[in-house]
């Protein structure tokens, strides 16, 4: 962990990867040596204990150094929590690819969901897609950027937010539309409509996926 701010939005699975890991099957577990392939067709446990990280899953395939592909899938670390219909994992790009519907869950945010995610690893960047919707704090949008290392947050396209001190909604209508979110511990969240120019061409780079 780079600093607290890591903690304040989608920090576990973009602070560690499973570079390696025990594995604990909860059923059998199938080799292909002619590909390398290991399915646990019962699903299982591959536990990263130098980073804490817990992968469960119902189904699970791996290659060590390449990819791990799990369906209906829970990644824990500490008191953080992403849940999806499948994760798919390619280490070399260090990117996480979720579907099948996203929860997350983390004491500064609550009751996260959307359709699907990207976790960018090395950047330390998520991408949410698709009916974006959060408890706590209260919002929705179309799609969410978050750069974990700087707590900064993106809404795009169709939003609406509520502000938890001044207790009114922003909203905003379009594909231009944007809102802007910092997070900093102990705080309510910033929320502006004026994003700074620096955070917008960066964050606007990562891709819908």
């Amino acid at each position: 962990m780079r600093s607290l701010a890591l903690f304040l939005l989608f920090p576990l699975a973009l602070a560690a990867s499973f570079a390696a890991f025990t594995v604990e099957p909860a059923g059998d577990q199938v080799v292909d040596l002619t590909t390398g392939v290991t399915t646990l067709p019962s699903g299982g446990k591959l536990v990263d204990a130098e980073r804490g990280l817990v992968l469960v899953a119902e189904y699970i395939e791996y290659k060590e150094g390449a990819f791990v592909r799990a369906k209906k899938a829970r990644l824990d670390q500490n008191d953080v929590r992403f849940e999806a219909g499948a994760l798919d994992y390619q280490v070399v790009a260090e990117r996480v690819r979720l579907s099948g519907g996203v929860a997350f869950s983390a004491p500064f945010l609550k009751g996260l969901r959307a359709d699907a995610g990207t976790l960018f690893l090395k950047d330390g960047v998520a991408v949410l897609t698709g009916h974006v919707k959060s408890e706590n704090p209260a919002f929705t949008a179309s799609r969410l950027v978050a750069d974990t290392r700087t707590g900064e947050v993106l809404l795009f396209g169709d939003f609406a937010y509520r502000d938890p001190g001044l207790g009114i909604e922003l909203t905003g209508k379009g594909k231009d539309a944007r809102l802007y979110l910092k997070f900093a511990e102990g705080r309510e969240p910033e929320a502006s409509t004026e994003v700074p120019p620096e955070v917008l061409e960066r964050l606007s780079a990562y891709p819908e996926e």
